[in-house]
């Protein structure tokens, strides 16, 4: 079993070290600016505390599934959980599938998320449909979110596993789906959803009008336009559907009349603010 240490402590006591040895050398600033090479120089630095290793060689030499036993015991023990364990788990491709098994377990949301930042920063692809497990099923908010994320990098291996399922999903993980379906190919299935998220949700232009600029297909023009025409707009949604009509190679050059919203004065006196200065 791999000792529990606390390696945040040991870099505070070798910061302190450092600046009782630099006393009125160096001022506050310098060790502030400084502590991004400290940190380098502690990884490397052998300790009495790990059994004469450095903190970049101390998980070194344990099977995957050690590794991600101290990787729990942090959390249950709620010790701060080491960079140097993390960046050996996920600096070898070896371990990828240990993580994955881990993945495919119910687990508590903290070590969840640490599974999937691992297996993110290895460039781990085989997780997509776990991930669309996690959008689609009972999960917490900060797995949806960033099992979303995550899955906008290899939305073009779930999309039609979205597509297939998208109509019997709850309003809520539509949301998430939309975000990821709007980094997928081209496909007229996907281009159909887009376009229906973003007529049915009208009180929220900005991220809607956002995925049609995102997915790139000229066709969405027609739609963007419609809105923007719309008498009611405000000057935020206006701005934003232009934003989205240009990035799709149009343009919308009729002149509207602002004066009255709220946001479109509140950024005419900022601008007026900023030249008095």
């Amino acid at each position: 079993m791999i000792k529990i240490i606390d390696m945040d402590k040991l870099f505070d006591d070798y910061i302190s070290d450092f600046v009782h040895q630099n006393i009125g050398k160096i001022n506050a600033e310098e060790i502030e600016n400084s502590i991004p090479q400290l940190y380098e120089k502690f990884g490397r630095e052998k300790l009495s505390e790990l059994g004469n290793k450095s903190p970049e060689e101390f998980y070194k030499g344990y099977s995957p599934e050690e590794l991600l036993e101290c990787l729990k015991a942090h959390l249950d023990k709620k010790v701060p959980v080491s960079d140097f364990l993390c960046e050996t788990i996920q600096n070898d491709v070896s371990n990828e599938q240990a993580l994955l098994n881990q993945l495919n377990q119910d687990l508590p949301e903290e070590l969840t998320l640490y599974l999937m930042n691992m297996l993110d920063a290895m460039g781990s692809k085989k997780c997509a449909n776990r991930y669309l497990e996690f959008i689609t099923w009972d999960y917490s908010e900060s797995i949806k979110e960033l099992a979303t994320e995550l899955l906008c990098n290899m939305a073009d291996l779930v999309k039609d596993n979205i597509v297939g399922q998208f109509k019997d999903c709850a309003e809520p993980i539509k949301a998430y789906l939309t975000q990821v379906l709007s980094y997928a190919s081209k496909d007229d299935k996907v281009f159909d959803i887009l376009i229906e998220e973003f007529v049915k949700n009208q009180d929220n232009i900005p991220l809607y009008a956002g995925y049609l600029a995102k997915y790139g297909d000229e066709r969405a023009l027609p739609f963007l336009k419609t809105a923007i025409e719309g008498e009611k707009i405000n000057y935020f949604d206006f701005e934003e559907l232009r934003f989205a009509i240009e990035a799709l190679g149009g343009e919308y050059q009729q002149e509207r009349d602002f004066s009255a919203d709220k946001i479109y004065q509140k950024i005419k006196q900022s601008k007026s603010n900023s030249k008095k200065v």
